[in-house]
């Protein structure tokens, strides 16, 4: 082949290469219609792409920091810096758009500040209702229930016809302890009048673990729980501070308790002293005995010796005896009617 065939040849391939990507070339506003949908894509599907960014986006600095080919085959470090930075921007962008979606949604539903019940809701004619509006939920009301009382076990416990009840929010003092008697008397006489009901509380267990209804108890309108803290006998507990939820008279059982502290038990009386034992009765005085009768002085006078040895009586000596000179002394020996 010629040299003139060669260049002809050379020329006619580079002509006709030229033609071939002039046809295949796209139009520009076809590269702009392709990239706003890419853009919307990457909008609808945000949180998919954040997450594809973020993947390429450790692989890239994974590639780049240890320098060697990843799966996706980095052909250089160029290109995977370049790769790393789009991922880098990519993965802001979509991040940025789903976190704006999730924070600038609303609600699905909708919570209601306040209910409104069924029974004070008054329908207008204009009034319509939408589907789009969620229906409120009423709130539950508490039912007052008529009751015979059979007797009242403490200042806290009643028995009735419908059971027994523990009034809710209060504890009074327990048998043997002190209080209990006043406590009692307290809660008998509140409920002398009659016509106590019994009133459940919505959203609080409905009996207690002794299979005791749980209630607050009202006569006329007055509740026997606010009495019974106002008298001083019971005190406020078992409610939403000690783990046992709350109720709607927790507030003012507390006021009512802080304002009427239980009194206080008297100090026990001193114990009076063992009586001393008592002393004997005196023995009557014995009557002393009469005193005998002195001894005579002298002996009997007699008239002579001879009788007075006849009764026993003699031998008298001068100057001893008395009765020697009652009697002649003959022999002038001093002795008077010898025997």
């Amino acid at each position: 082949m010629t040299r003139s065939n060669v260049r002809a040849s050379a020329e006619f391939s580079s002509s006709t290469s030229a033609d071939r990507r002039a046809k295949r070339r796209i139009p520009t506003w076809l590269w702009v219609v392709l990239g706003i949908l890419l853009a919307i894509v990457v909008v609808l599907l945000s949180p998919i792409f954040a997450v594809i960014f973020l993947v390429i986006l450790i692989t890239g600095i994974v590639a780049l920091a240890k320098n060697s080919r990843t799966w996706l085959r980095f052909r250089s470090r160029k290109a995977a810096a370049w790769v790393t930075a789009v991922a880098a921007v990519g993965f802001l962008m979509t991040a940025g758009i789903t976190n704006a979606a999730v924070v600038n949604s609303p609600p699905k539903n909708p919570v209601a500040l306040a209910a409104t019940p069924v029974s004070a809701a008054t329908p207008t004619a204009s009034a319509t209702p939408t589907a789009s509006r969620p229906t409120p939920t009423p709130t539950p009301t508490p039912t007052a229930t008529p009751f015979q009382l059979v007797s009242v076990i403490d200042g806290d416990t009643i028995d009735t016809s419908l059971g027994k009840v523990r009034l809710i929010g209060i504890d009074a003092p327990e048998s043997g302890s002190w209080g209990y008697d006043q406590a009692m008397r307290e809660l008998t006489g509140f409920l002398a009048p009659g016509g106590a009901v019994l009133v459940s509380v919505p959203g609080r267990d409905d009996k207690d673990q002794y299979g005791r209804l749980l209630r607050y108890v009202q006569v006329n309108g007055e509740d026997a729980g606010t009495h019974m803290l106002r008298s001083g006998w019971a005190i406020a507990r078992y409610d939403g501070r000690d783990g046992y939820g709350s109720h709607p008279l927790q507030a003012t059982y507390i006021s009512v308790d802080d304002s009427a502290p239980m009194p206080a038990e008297p100090a026990p009386a001193p114990a009076e002293p063992a009586p001393a034992p008592a002393e004997p009765a005196p023995q009557p005085a014995q009557p002393e005995p009469a005193p005998a009768d002195p001894a005579p002085a002298t002996d009997p006078h007699f008239g002579t010796c001879k009788e007075a040895n006849a009764n026993g009586y003699g031998n008298y000596v001068r100057g001893q005896d008395p009765e020697y000179d009652w009697y002649s002394d003959r022999d002038k020996d001093g002795i008077v009617c010898e025997f």
